[in-house]
């Protein structure tokens, strides 16, 4: 009996489907405050099977996900980019503020919106010294109380939790000559410094105290 040969069918094309969502291709990863995200975050406008739509040009926005990372951050660089080919990179995002779990939302009209994935943003390198506990007015001679605490913050007023040298007191302004007694040298933990045994012989109004640290 003869063989028959199967015939190869017209070559055709599947578009994908109409885009129904922004989904983060390339995720935000570990940075440091106000640092730049690298790699560039990329977010793809899919159809509901997940294949890009090429033919999708619109604006994509990024914002920080509310109740996410550390309130009060802010996300800095371009946040609105124009999809190419269906992808929109955004090469210039910063935050401002240490913090764990943040995430992203990505949004564009007449898409739902899409999520990244968690990350964190690592406080910098510490410039100064911040009195995050201020000493109050307080009975001459007795214990400042609560403990005054002082921390070692970046440029963005984040505490470095690294940073573990020693912080030393003294009275900045001595309006009546006074003597600051107690523990003045404190190596931080955490980024920071406790002093919980301070206090100040003479009555006087005005008193301030001033904080240093090797660099």
């Amino acid at each position: 009996s003869g063989v028959l040969t199967a015939a190869p069918s017209a070559a055709s094309t599947i578009p994908a489907a109409p885009a129904s969502n922004p989904a983060f291709t390339v995720q935000p990863g570990p940075t440091t405050a106000g640092g730049t995200i690298t790699p560039a975050i990329r977010v793809t406008a899919r159809d509901a099977l997940g294949n890009t739509v090429t033919s999708f040009v619109g604006n994509v926005t990024v914002a920080i996900t509310a109740a996410s990372g550390t309130p009060g951050a802010t996300l800095s660089g371009t946040r609105t980019v124009a999809a190419v080919a269906g992808v929109a990179t955004f090469s210039t995002l910063s935050i401002d503020k240490s913090g764990t779990g943040y995430t992203l939302t990505a949004t564009a009209s007449g898409l739902a919106d899409g999520f990244s994935a968690s990350f964190t943003i690592n406080p910098g390198t510490a410039t100064h010294l911040a009195f995050t506990v201020q000493p109050v007015n307080t009975i001459a001679g007795a214990t400042i109380t609560p403990a005054v605490r002082v921390a070692a913050e970046d440029n963005f007023g984040n505490t470095v939790t690294g940073f573990t040298g020693t912080v030393t007191i003294a009275i900045g302004t001595n309006p009546a000559f006074g003597t600051l007694a107690g523990t003045k040298a404190v190596a931080a933990v955490g980024g920071v410094a406790v002093f919980s045994t301070l206090s100040i012989n003479n009555v006087g109004n005005g008193y301030t105290l001033a904080a240093t640290s090797t660099g």
